[in-house]
C-alpha cells in the first residue's frame, strides 16, 4: 500500500515538474526562454532542469533553438492545442465569425481561449490594411489579462478565478512593463463595466484592440473574439462599434457551440 502511495506521489510531481516546465517556456513567448530563467521560474535546480528540458526536447514537447541557449514550446504543443480546439467545435464554428470580421473591419481579428492562466491563440484572421497588427501568432500564449481578447477571458470568469489567475501571474506580469496585478484588477472592473475590454497601446505602443468573450448559455468562457489596429483606427466612436461587431459575433458562436452541445 505505501508503495503504491510513493508511486503515486512520484507520478504526480512528475506531471507538475513537466506542466511548471511547459509553463515557464511559455512565459517567454517568441524569444523562448533560456536554462537559467526556466530554472528560476519553477524553483529546480539547473541540472535537474536541464535533464527534464532534454526528456521534453526528445518528445518534440519543447524545441531548442540550434544557435542559441534558448528554448521553445515544440510542434507537438500547437498540434494538442488544435485537436482540443478542434474537439470542443470552436475552430470550425469560428471560422465564419473571423472572416466577416476582418472584412467588415479590414483589420486583424484574433480568436483566444483560456488555457489555465494563460490565454491560447488558436486562430488569426489577417487584416487587408496596410499597417497590420499582428501581435500574436497562433500557438502565441500571453497571462491572463495581457491584451484584449485576454483581458476578455479574465473578466469573464468569476472573481474566485480571476483573483487565483492575477496571483498566479503575478511574478510574470513584470515581462509587460505595463501590468501589475492592481492593474489587472482594475482592468477586470472596467471591461465589466463597459461590456467590453480594450488595450490603448500597453503592450506596443501605437497598437490598440478590443476584445469581447463567447460565453455559453450556462455563462462558462469559451474563448475570447478581438480586433486590433493601429491605435489612429481605434478612436473612440469606431471602438464602439468594433465592440458591437465583436459581441453579435461571439453571441453567433456562443449559440451555435450550445446547439452541438
Amino acid at each position: 500500500m505505501d508503495d503504491a502511495g510513493g508511486a503515486d506521489h512520484t507520478g504526480n510531481q512528475g506531471i507538475d515538474r513537466t506542466l511548471s516546465l511547459l509553463r515557464a517556456v511559455a512565459a517567454g513567448e517568441r524569444g523562448g526562454a533560456r536554462l537559467h530563467e526556466i530554472a528560476t521560474r519553477t524553483g529546480l535546480s539547473r541540472s535537474t532542469t536541464h535533464r527534464l528540458l532534454a526528456a521534453l526536447v526528445q518528445a518534440g514537447l519543447l524545441e531548442q533553438d540550434p544557435d542559441s541557449p534558448h528554448y521553445h514550446l515544440g510542434f507537438q504543443i500547437y498540434a494538442l492545442g488544435r485537436t482540443a480546439a478542434h474537439r470542443h467545435g470552436l475552430l470550425t464554428i469560428a471560422q465564419a465569425s473571423l472572416v466577416r470580421l476582418e472584412e467588415w473591419s479590414e483589420d486583424t481579428v484574433y480568436l483566444q481561449i483560456r488555457s489555465g492562466d494563460d490565454a491560447l491563440c488558436i486562430a488569426r484572421q489577417e487584416g487587408r490594411f496596410p499597417i497590420k497588427t499582428l501581435t500574436l501568432a497562433v500557438g502565441d500564449r500571453r497571462p491572463l489579462g495581457v491584451g484584449a481578447g485576454s483581458l476578455a477571458l479574465l473578466s469573464a470568469l468569476p472573481d474566485a478565478a480571476v483573483q487565483q489567475a492575477v496571483a498566479a501571474n503575478a511574478a510574470r506580469l513584470s515581462a509587460y512593463s505595463a501590468f501589475t496585478p492592481a492593474l489587472l484588477q482594475s482592468l477586470v472592473a472596467r471591461t465589466r463595466e463597459d461590456g467590453f475590454a480594450t488595450n490603448p497601446g500597453l503592450i506596443v505602443r501605437g497598437m490598440g484592440a478590443v476584445g469581447v468573450p463567447i460565453l455559453r448559455r450556462d455563462g462558462r468562457v469559451a474563448g475570447a473574439l478581438s480586433i486590433a489596429a493601429v491605435e489612429s483606427r481605434m478612436g473612440e466612436a469606431r471602438r464602439g462599434e468594433i465592440a458591437a461587431r465583436l459581441q453579435e459575433e461571439a453571441r453567433r458562436i456562443g449559440e451555435r457551440l450550445d446547439a452541438v452541445g
